[in-house]
């Protein structure tokens, strides 16, 4: 796909504003203030909401977006990231990428 190089660097991009919070409670993944609308509007559009679950999830798809040699055919940790979900969250970076 001659998109793949545009939808990796959009992913490796949206990665970028997630963060690490290490507290009391442990490890939690946050959304960093800066987060592009366009980003906030897919977590919700392919999750639902953005909750601490779906984060990870997001999170989870768009690093193995960013690291694949074919977005389509990576490996995804599928106890992260259901199938499904990494796809539509795929689709959705590619839909972004190329308009």
């Amino acid at each position: 796909m001659s998109n793949d190089l545009a939808v990796k660097n959009l992913a490796a991009e949206y990665a970028g504003h997630f963060d690490f919070d290490f507290g009391p409670e442990g490890v939690k993944l946050t959304l960093l203030d800066d987060a592009p609308d366009e980003l906030r509007q897919m977590i919700k559009d392919v999750c639902g909401q953005i909750s601490p679950e779906t984060l990870v999830q997001v999170y989870e798809a768009l690093n193995a977006i960013s690291e694949a040699e074919d977005i389509y055919q990576c490996e995804i940790d599928e106890k992260v990231c259901g199938l499904t979900l990494f796809c539509k969250i795929a689709r959705h970076i590619e839909k972004i990428a190329v308009s």
